[in-house]
C-alpha cells in the first residue's frame, strides 16, 4: 500500500539519538515513522547542514532473503535512497517494464513486508549477489540502481549516479552534504583490526543510508545521521526477521585520519602495505573489537522529462 506523507501524520514517533520513543498512536497503514521534520539544504559558507525528511529505514535481516539478509546491507541501504527518489522526486522504478512501482509498496506497512523483501532480493541479484552471497560492492549497487531505472531513462527521465572515495579527500563531509541535497547517499565503511605493527587489516564492511550531514569546512570532522539496516530496537527479539522495525536514527561523527593498511595475497603470501587518508566513524552504537573507517559513498540524482 502506498504510504502517506510521513511528516504530517498524527501520532508519530519521536526519534532522537538512536532511540525511538513510543508514539501515542500508530497510523492505520503501518508503523509510526518520523515526527515533524523540515528539510535543510545549506552548503554555502564555512558551515554546512543538510537534513532530509521522510527517509525509510528498511531492515536487512529477513527470513526469506539469502543468509536471512545478513549480507544485504547494500541492497537495503540502496532501497532507502531509491524510495526517497520515488516518493519525493517522482522517479518511476520497477523490476519489469510493466511491473508495480517501487513506491506502490510501503516498507513500514506490515501488509507490504513480503513485497519489500522481494525488492531487496532483486536488488541484491542485480548487484551481483548470487545464491551464496558474501556481500555486495558499491559498484554492484550502482548497477542495481541502473537496472531499476532503465524504464525511467527510456521514458525521458534524467538519472545520474556515481561513487566518491574518501581516500585523500580533505572535504569529504562537504561532498556528502552536497550530494545529500538531491537524495540520501549510501555510505560504505570498512571494519578493520589494528595489528601489532600499527597497520590495519580489513575484515569486513557495511553500508548505511545517510539522511543528514553537518559540519565546518576545513575542520576534518562531519556529523551524520544514519539509517542503518542492521540496527533496530527489536534486533534479536522473537520474530524480528519477519517484521519491520520502527525508524531509528543513528548519530555518528567522522574524523579524518591517516592510516596504513596491510593485506596479504592468499596465493603468494606477499604482504602489501598502503597509506590511506580515511574518515574514522565514531558513534554510541558503533563500538566493539573493530575500527570503522568510511571508504566511499554512492550518490543518486534525477530530473523529470522536459516538455
Amino acid at each position: 500500500m502506498k504510504r502517506q506523507g510521513i511528516a504530517v501524520l498524527a501520532g508519530v514517533a519521536t526519534v532522537v539519538a538512536g532511540t525511538v520513543l513510543p508514539a501515542v498512536s500508530a497510523t492505520a497503514a503501518g508503523l509510526p515513522l518520523q515526527g515533524p521534520c523540515t528539510e535543510q539544504k545549506d552548503v554555502t559558507g564555512p558551515q554546512f547542514a543538510v537534513n532530509l525528511c521522510d527517509v525509510t529505514d528498511a531492515d536487512q535481516f529477513r527470513t526469506h532473503l539469502a543468509k536471512e539478509g545478513s549480507v544485504h546491507c547494500g541492497p537495503t541501504s540502496l532501497f532507502n535512497a531509491m524510495y526517497y527518489l520515488g516518493e519525493h522526486k517522482g522517479l518511476p522504478m520497477r523490476v519489469t517494464p510493466n511491473g508495480q512501482l517501487l513506491t506502490e509498496y510501503d516498507p513500514h506497512d506490515p501488509a507490504d513486508y513480503d513485497e519489500t523483501t522481494a525488492w531487496l532480493g532483486w536488488l541484491g541479484y542485480k548487484a551481483g549477489m548470487g545464491a551464496n552471497p558474501s556481500g555486495s560492492s558499491a559498484s554492484g549497487n550502482r548497477a542495481a540502481f541502473d537496472a531499476a531505472t532503465e524504464g525511467a531513462k527510456a521514458s525521458g527521465w534524467t538519472v545520474n549516479r556515481g561513487g566518491t572515495s574518501s581516500d585523500n579527500v580533505p572535504e569529504f563531509g562537504l561532498e556528502i552534504a552536497k550530494r545529500l541535497r538531491q537524495a540520501p547517499v549510501q555510505l560504505w565503511y570498512g571494519r578493520y583490526v589494528l595489528n601489532e605493527d600499527n597497520t590495519h587489516t580489513r575484515t569486513g564492511g557495511h553500508a548505511v543510508t545517510v539522511v543528514a550531514a553537518k559540519g565546518d569546512v576545513a575542520s576534518g570532522k562531519v556529523e551524520l545521521t544514519l539509517h542503518d539496516p542492521a540496527r533496530s530496537d527489536d534486533h534479536k527479539s522473537p520474530g524480528y526477521k519477519d517484521t519491520q522495525s520502527q525508524v531509528r536514527d543513528e548519530k555518528v561523527t567522522l574524523y579524518r585520519v591517516a592510516i596504513r593498511t596491510k593485506s596479504v595475497d592468499k596465493e603468494t603470501g606477499v604482504e602489501t602495505i598502503k597509506q590511506h587518508t580515511y574518515w574514522r566513524l565514531f558513534g554510541e552504537n558503533y563500538t566493539g573489537t573493530t575500527l570503522q573507517y568510511v571508504e566511499a559513498f554512492n550518490w543518486f540524482e534525477t530530473a523529470p522529462p522536459v516538455g
